[in-house]
């Protein structure tokens, strides 16, 4: 497909608003880079149309992205403001918890042993962000903390070791395609599907067996999720006009009493204290610690944050769909 002669997504099936029901969950799938193709959706579509899995699926948006629009609006920086963060800051964006449980993983003293973030690490290792991106190490050298991974690579603890690569992925030649998938399954079903969809794609020869599912798409993985991939992939014919009330799981919240400027805050800023029901006090991110949750599940989450750690300040992608609630 051509792409817009402007460099602006394509839309190719246009987005029809929240689900109307509160059953219902809009995945997003988008192709990586390197596998954006004909084949490869062709392939993923034919997955999800043969599942057999007990619930209908219907894609309910669809777009092409321009890898110039993708580097002119840095969507990728913006999507991963967080670990880009982790990436560049390294040991110093650690929490006192985050020093705390990383001793207790790795049985070492933070203070001792040298905590790196990854673009430093590209230089103390020598390495290119692929080499540093395919490192492959065993289980036990690595982790994660409040959604941040960390991997311990010839004797250095590298701090979300996948930023640079991702960065260097998205470059103006390599455009990506976006769809949204409507459905009542719950992530159970989507991780058995997913599931169905990497082993058509490794016996298609488009993904190596040793390799994940993520190195060829990109798949919604809990509500909140979903909602940072439609602030950051849901382009509208009038992008201007969208606010969080025109996203499923946003709606749901908000329908519960929820205030939209809760929900930005924590797409902002998601690492938090919550209150687990047994009384213990608990640091995370919610994109981390919500992984897999229903909506019932993530809203009981929402209610149970006692705190929000302040990192960064966002783009305009987040500050355009929260315009006038953080104000």
């Amino acid at each position: 497909m051509k792409a817009d002669p402007l460099g602006l997504p394509t839309i190719i099936v246009p987005y029809p608003g929240p689900a109307p029901d509160d059953e219902s969950q809009d995945l997003f799938v988008y192709l990586r880079p390197e596998t954006n193709g004909v084949l490869v959706e062709s392939t993923l579509l034919r997955v999800i149309k043969n599942a057999g899995l007990g619930q209908p699926w219907k894609l309910v948006y669809m777009a092409n992205f321009p890898g110039e629009f993708i580097v002119r609006n840095k969507i990728v920086e913006q999507y991963y403001a967080v670990k880009l963060h982790f990436a560049v800051a390294g040991r110093w964006a650690f929490s006192d918890s985050m020093r705390h449980r990383f001793n207790q993983y790795f049985q070492v003293d933070f203070n001792r042993v040298p905590v790196l973030g990854s673009f430093e690490a590209l230089e103390v290792l020598g390495k290119t962000p692929e080499e540093l991106f395919s490192s492959w190490v065993e289980a036990k050298d690595m982790t994660i903390l409040n959604g941040q991974t960390i991997k311990k690579i010839e004797g250095s603890y590298i701090v979300n070791y996948d930023i640079p690569a991702l960065m260097h992925k998205n470059e103006k030649g390599t455009d990506i395609a976006v769809m949204i998938f409507r459905t009542r399954m719950d992530y159970q079903g989507i991780k058995s599907l997913v599931a169905r969809m990497w082993e058509a794609l490794v016996a298609g020869g488009i993904l190596k067996p040793q390799h994940d599912a993520s190195r060829a798409f990109h798949h919604s993985k809990s509500p909140f999720e979903q909602t940072l991939d439609a602030i950051t992939y849901l382009f509208a014919n009038d992008r201007k006009t969208l606010r969080l009330k025109d996203f499923t799981f946003p709606k749901y919240l908000m329908g519960r009493g929820i205030p939209e400027e809760v929900i930005c805050g924590l797409m902002r800023n998601p690492i938090v204290s919550i209150r687990e029901p047994s009384g213990r006090l608990v640091e995370d991110s919610v994109f981390s610690y919500g992984n897999n949750f229903s909506f019932a599940q993530a809203y009981d989450l929402v209610t149970r944050i006692e705190s929000q750690i302040p990192l960064i300040h966002h783009g305009p992608l987040i500050d355009d769909i929260c315009r006038g609630c953080l104000d």
